[in-house]
């Protein structure tokens, strides 16, 4: 009996228009839409090196050139001055380094170029100065290694390594996941009212049948889980296959993750439906605003957003299982370790667990006089 309730409920959500379109199209879609949006941004993200002439008419300051090059921020040419005029007045360079009263940098307009061009010859002429003025006031610092010792780019961070593959738009990818997953809740919210025979006629039927009420529940429960499960595959596959966006190679513990998002979002909408006393539609459309608020959050809509809350309220990251599974995710994608993925994995199972098990012990205590 409890696998025909599960196979007609899994039946009854295929045929649902309404859960068919958003549990399943509308990620697809807001996908879609994603990536309309997103597919040039990190193209014009991309950094290339500030082409600049250095002058041949006079002598640079010794250091100069090879600072530059160590620097990877300029594609250097050497030219004359005229020459030089020429490139800058068709566009070809950026602007051109002469040296005559001292270094000075000739450009066209200002722009992003220019001040990156500007800032660094200001620091190379204030660093020489310095060395300089200090050898000047003490020569015997030469003998004793004082330029080998010198050290411009002291570093006081330490290196945690990445993935390869770097990309911030997938991020919010991850949070359309994460709402897949918790939209689960809407039917989760619906398995409620065909449980409880005050609720429906369906309910009343299956109350009078010989099944158990918590292994209907349960049938109910499985089949919302699996339906939802193969949606967040379909979504997945849509965004991985057509729209070309890299989730990286760990595709089992992403699925294992977004199985439990999806366990944890059908029982808190169940559990908000037993709570609850509001007619089938309010319910729906109430945890459906549940599950945005959390998404929002999460950074689905503004990115920032899920930096501020993390920042300023990390408590709330902590039990939105929309984060949990966005930032379990972004996890994934960044680390090469799995700390913080099976973290916030436990915690994500932590509160299923914790909304089936109220599900379950308010459910099992109601009782009808009569049906």
């Amino acid at each position: 009996m409890s696998f025909h309730i599960f196979k007609y409920s899994f039946k009854s959500l295929i045929k649902d228009k309404m859960s068919l379109f958003w549990m399943l199209c509308f990620p697809l879609i807001l996908a879609t839409f994603f990536n309309l949006a997103f597919a040039n941004v990190m193209s014009n993200e991309v950094f290339n090196p500030v082409k600049i002439a250095i002058v041949t008419d006079h002598t640079m300051p010794l250091g100069l050139e090879k600072a530059m090059n160590e620097s990877n921020l300029f594609n250097i040419s050497h030219t004359t001055e005229a020459e030089a005029k020429d490139l800058l007045s068709n566009r070809a360079i950026t602007g051109y380094i002469k040296n005559t009263d001292g270094l000075e940098l000739v450009i066209f307009r200002s722009g992003l170029n220019q001040s990156i061009s500007k800032v660094f010859l200001d620091n190379f002429v204030q660093i020489s100065a310095t060395i300089y003025n200090i050898i000047d006031g003490n020569p015997q610092l030469i003998q004793m290694g004082f330029l080998e010792d010198i050290s411009f780019n002291e570093s006081f961070i330490e290196e945690v390594p990445l993935s390869s593959a770097m990309n911030i738009i997938v991020v919010y990818y991850f949070a359309l996941l994460a709402m897949t997953c918790l939209f689960s809740a809407v039917a989760g919210s619906y398995a409620i009212s065909i449980i409880q025979a005050n609720q429906s006629p369906l309910a009343a039927r299956l109350n009078v049948a010989p099944t158990h009420k918590l292994k209907a529940f349960l049938s109910v429960i499985s089949a919302t889980i699996c339906f939802q499960f193969m949606s967040v595959i379909i979504a997945i596959t849509y965004i991985s296959k057509f729209l070309n966006v890299d989730f990286g190679d760990r595709i089992i513990h992403i699925g294992v993750l977004c199985l439990v998002g999806c366990f944890t979002g059908t029982m808190f909408g169940s559990l908000f439906g037993l709570l609850t006393k509001f007619k089938s539609e309010i319910k729906d459309m109430l945890v459906s605003n549940i599950v945005m608020v959390m998404c929002f959050l999460s950074g689905l809509m503004v990115i920032q957003v899920k930096y501020f809350i993390q920042e300023k309220a990390p408590i709330i990251a902590y039990i939105n299982p929309a984060n949990l599974i966005t930032d379990g995710l972004y996890a994934l994608y960044y680390y090469d370790t799995f700390d913080r993925y099976f973290l916030n994995l436990g915690l994500l199972a932590s509160l299923g667990v914790i909304f089936c098990t109220s599900t379950i012990l308010i459910l099992r205590r109601q009782k009808y006089a009569s049906i």
